[in-house]
């Protein structure tokens, strides 16, 4: 019976150390991420040429796709050149929006957009009012119907994203496949650092509702999300990024630093809606 007491001693010490500092929260939850996926779209934009951009966006509501800002209108330059105040040093980066009635949501695991029915159109698009991408590339889509069976993810609109947290980039970049149109989610990514700032070592300079992940982003991820990895959350939009098998210099828009533009999304995404009830319900004539 004595050889049993040490043991004793120490489960007892263990329960009490335990009682005194809890355990951190897990970092990553699989279960979470996996649900935040499901939500991720396609938004195609089809161009008076007949060429089509792809880019990735998330649904937040059954009308309702967050996407970015260089996603929806027309591009006056390849490379925006930003300082750490959200100012452009090379002019307005944007023209005129791409008219949504050209700009489709496709969904599932592979989309092609040459071949596939989308699964709705966009009506409106809700964006800052400035023309230059720095510090605030991101837009909403308002659709002409709800998407059916598609996971809506939250948006984490009420605390930013910390230097440290873990994030995992999502899109129709294909991952480390590098197909476009197939929609992956990247390896979960340390946050490097949250604007306004430079990061020396990798060159990434960001504005004050910018932050920089590690993991790369490639063509077709535009617009994604940067997920929480623990709580499925959004908490950011792919801006722009470096190497597409680099790592650093990898700049998403905070979502929380847009919590009045999602608002007015929200707001115009129930008017539209209501308007299709309405159309419905009057009587033909």
């Amino acid at each position: 019976m004595r050889a049993s007491s040490p043991p004793l001693v120490v489960l007892v010490l263990a329960s009490l150390l335990g009682c005194a500092k809890q355990a951190p929260p897990p970092v990553y939850s699989a279960v979470n991420v996996a649900l935040a996926q499901q939500g991720v779209v396609a938004v195609a934009t089809r161009h008076v040429d007949g060429s089509i951009t792809l880019c990735s966006g998330t649904l937040v509501a059954p009308n309702l796709v967050l996407t970015a800002r260089h996603c929806v209108s027309r591009a006056l330059t390849a490379r925006p050149a930003c300082d750490v105040h959200g100012a452009s040093h090379n002019g307005e980066h944007l023209g005129e929006d791409d008219d949504p009635s050209a700009i489709s949501v496709l969904v599932g695991d592979h989309v092609d957009p040459n071949v596939d029915e989308p699964r709705a159109r966009a009506t409106k698009t809700v964006r800052p009012t400035t023309q230059v991408l720095c510090d605030a590339d991101v837009a909403f889509l308002v659709l002409d119907r709800d998407v059916d069976g598609v996971e809506i993810v939250p948006m984490r609109l009420g605390a930013p994203v910390g230097a440290g947290d873990v994030v995992v980039p999502m899109g129709f970049g294909g991952g480390t496949s590098g197909v476009v149109g197939t929609r992956a989610a990247r390896s979960p990514s340390p946050v490097l650092v949250v604007g306004p700032g430079h990061n020396g070592s990798t060159g990434a300079v960001l504005g004050p509702h910018e932050f920089e992940v590690d993991g790369a982003t490639c063509k077709g991820d535009s617009g994604g999300p940067a997920i929480d990895a623990h709580s499925g959350e959004i908490v950011g939009v792919v801006s722009r990024g470096a190497s597409c098998f680099g790592e650093g210099n990898h700049v998403y828009t905070r979502v929380d630093a847009y919590a009045g533009l999602a608002r007015d999304a929200f707001a115009a995404a129930r008017t539209e809606s209501t308007v299709r009830i309405a159309r419905r319900t009057v009587p033909n004539e």
